[in-house]
């Protein structure tokens, strides 16, 4: 990361009104903007933080893209988890070197990206998907950024059937129906683990919860929405941007029992005597 910029990875140009472009350098290869051109050999072998020159004379920096650049950038085919949503799943859901983890709903890879660099080598994801072109364009988009990943392994498998493999210690969900998949996470979490669904709708929320409470083995239920706020300072003013990222998603997260009841018994007839 501290090399030069080399042909074939990645750079993230940025022009003088912020405006950011994801580019893979080659040797000889050209950047057209309405800024100019930009020629990759005069980033190619220099320190991130140049500044290039386009041919009608305008600056712009190159720099070796952040996760979450990259993350909005990237081709898609599918509505993403935006980075303020995945930063509240690695740090809520406490993603952690050297965890098992099952991801439900492989998306375009933006979250499958931040799980795995949470994890590290040492650690696995199992990523669930019921749809091979999605499986596909997620391999794409993590090898272009991560490159090879051998402790990651995707099924294409839907997660509301059931989850043969295990045990795992998070198990993230986002597929429009988490609570189909209550009891296949209960029966696949180890004791205290955690689950954490994302969903749009409050809707998809109150019927998560509800199957969360009513499948016995889930405590500690909570239920967040993130809001995203930048601020500009210019001279002496300082105040928040007037377009600001607000309402994407619910995350709601729960703990596995440890002395889960057998499958049908309800935890409704024990919730007065449990914390929380």
């Amino acid at each position: 990361m501290h090399n030069p910029l080399r042909s074939g990875e990645l750079a993230l140009l940025v022009d003088r009104g912020g405006k950011h472009y994801l580019v893979r350098l080659r040797d000889g290869g050209e950047f057209h903007t309405h800024h100019g051109v930009v020629s990759h050999n005069e980033i190619i072998g220099r320190e991130e933080g140049v500044l290039a020159t386009t041919a009608l004379g305008k600056l712009m920096w190159a720099y070796r893209p952040r996760l979450q650049d990259y993350i909005v950038e990237m081709p898609r085919n599918s509505a993403i988890m935006y980075p303020k949503d995945i930063a509240f799943v690695l740090m809520w859901a406490d993603i952690f070197p050297g965890a098992r983890v099952l991801e439900a709903g492989a998306g375009s890879g933006g979250l499958t990206m931040a799980l795995l660099r949470a994890i590290g080598p040492d650690g696995c994801l199992t990523t669930y998907e019921t749809r091979q072109d999605m499986i596909d364009g997620a391999r794409a988009n993590v090898s272009g950024f991560l490159g090879s990943c051998p402790n990651w392994v995707t099924r294409l498998q839907d997660v509301y059937s059931g989850i043969d493999d295990g045990p795992y210690d998070r198990i993230v969900l986002d597929v429009p129906d988490p609570a189909r998949a209550a009891i296949p996470a209960a029966d696949a979490l180890v004791a205290g683990g955690i689950i954490c669904s994302f969903v749009p709708n409050v809707t998809q929320v109150s019927t998560t919860v509800d199957a969360y409470r009513a499948s016995g083995a889930f405590v500690e239920i909570e239920t967040y929405e993130t809001i995203f706020r930048p601020w500009e300072f210019r001279g002496p003013t300082a105040r928040p941007v007037q377009s600001m990222i607000s309402h994407t998603g619910f995350l709601t997260l729960a703990r596995r029992r440890g002395d889960r009841p057998r499958r049908g018994e309800s935890l409704l007839s024990t919730v007065d005597e449990l914390p929380g």
